[in-house]
């Protein structure tokens, strides 16, 4: 049998209590994060494999401790 290739899937999820949109997470990944024009943060729930060292970097540069991953295999 050959080896069966793990898939992980990646998430995202914002605390919304938490959150001061400072947009410091936009700036380290704007595929994933993007404020609206109300003054509110819209992001993707699912990380592509691409996109996982950005979200990374967004969730060590949020200074309200706001954004979390849930990385699973």
């Amino acid at each position: 049998m050959g080896a069966r290739k793990s898939r992980s899937r990646t998430t995202v999820s914002v605390n919304n209590d938490r959150c001061r949109r400072y947009g410091i997470c936009v700036a380290e990944a704007p595929s994933l994060f993007r404020m609206t024009t109300d003054g509110g943060l819209r992001y993707l729930r699912t990380v592509p494999g691409e996109q996982v060292e950005q979200a990374k970097a967004a969730v060590r540069s949020c200074p309200m401790l706001a954004i979390e991953l849930d990385e699973r295999r």
